[in-house]
């Protein structure tokens, strides 16, 4: 037999409690508070499917105080508040925290069974479509990274064994077909990353990090210069300190990179700074990505890198934009707000170029 759905209702009138409490209780498990305060510590334990919560509580938590702090505090609950007041305001305010409905006091029997009902079925609902997406999403995540790995396996174990033996131009294509599987595997990872991360899969927790050796990790997985792909060189001072997450942030600047190494040739520049309270991260080239696609435009930004970015940017708190950098060159660049975090010493800048997959380090 399956376990009845767990309920709270809150409430500082008693009375309003052990009615909504004798409703139900032949149906749910019931709990009843009396302060708005108790109820986001109680709930912190898990559990509760729904909550019933009356908005005017003068003496803790207001209803809609305490419906905010359960949503800060990232609780899954449903939420159903009980208004005995005409203002609408208050309402619209819980509504607008994801309340599931509102019931107006006098209330009956009949009406509290249909909302709790109702919330109950829709949380089930959710819940299982929840876990239906985390089932699509690791399917396809598997399908589609098999034979992407295969691709870019097989095609690295052809550049090492037979490279001499290829003619350039049959090395360049091998090259190319090498880099072009990377660029789409990393675009699908991140995309099934960002998917984790709005499904609450994982936690996105900004972290300090190190922003030149990130870097330098970050560009040296993807250069190709080796194999006349473009020169990519990196400009950022040591001892530059950022708090973001790292996992997202790599996979929008990676995306960005491998935008502009669609083409051959050319100078992608990385670079890095810490100004006016932001991490400020940029990417240059010859390439246009991210304008309008048109009839005109054959250096469109693709529309999966483009929802990477977009995604991306929206978790980090990020405003990417598009300026020149010269007559025929354009920067992309990431802007992240910080709290002050940087290195109290200036460091010597150096200008670190990728020119045969290994790292090269000269100061300017």
């Amino acid at each position: 037999m399956s376990p009845k759905p767990k309920i709270l209702i809150v409430d500082d009138e008693e009375g309003p409690r052990e009615s909504l409490k004798i409703i139900l209780k032949p149906e749910f498990e019931v709990v009843t508070l009396g302060r708005g305060s108790e109820a986001v510590e109680i709930l912190r334990d898990g559990g509760f499917e729904l909550i019933l919560l009356d908005i005017t509580m003068p003496e803790d938590l207001s209803g809609i105080e305490t419906l905010q702090a359960i949503r800060n505090a990232d609780i899954d609950v449903e939420a159903i508040v009980i208004s005995g007041q005409g203002a609408t305001d208050p309402i619209m305010a819980c509504v607008n925290l994801g309340a599931h409905r509102y019931i107006k006091k006098p209330y009956r029997a009949d009406e509290v069974l249909t909302a709790v009902r109702s919330a109950i079925a829709h949380r089930t609902g959710r819940r299982r479509a929840h876990a239906m997406r985390e089932r699509l999403l690791g399917s396809l995540s598997h399908e589609l990274r098999t034979p992407l790995n295969a691709i870019v396996g097989y095609s690295e174990i052809l550049h090492d064994e037979a490279r001499e033996k290829l003619a350039d131009e049959h090395r360049h294509a091998l090259a190319r077909i090498q880099h072009s599987s990377e660029r789409l595997l990393a675009y699908w990872e991140s995309l099934f990353f960002l998917g984790e991360l709005d499904s609450g899969s994982v936690a996105v927790k900004p972290r300090e990090l190190e922003v030149r050796s990130w870097l330098e990790r970050l560009v040296r997985r993807i250069d190709r210069t080796s194999e006349g792909g473009p020169s990519v060189t990196l400009d950022c001072p040591a001892g530059i300190l950022a708090e973001t997450h790292p996992e997202t942030l790599a996979r929008l600047v990676a995306v960005l990179i491998y935008e502009a190494t669609e083409d051959d040739g050319g100078v992608i520049a990385v670079s890095a700074r810490s100004r006016a309270g932001a991490l400020r991260l940029t990417v240059e080239h010859d390439r246009l990505p991210f304008d309008d696609p048109d009839e005109n435009s054959q250096a469109a930004v693709t529309e999966l890198a483009r929802e990477v970015i977009a995604r991306a940017s929206e978790l980090l708190g990020a405003v990417v934009t598009k300026r020149a950098a010269s007559s025929d060159r354009v920067a992309i660049e990431i802007s992240i707000p910080q709290r002050p975090v940087t290195t109290p010493s200036p460091e010597p800048r150096f200008t670190s170029t990728f020119a045969t997959g290994a790292l090269a380090a000269s100061p300017r």
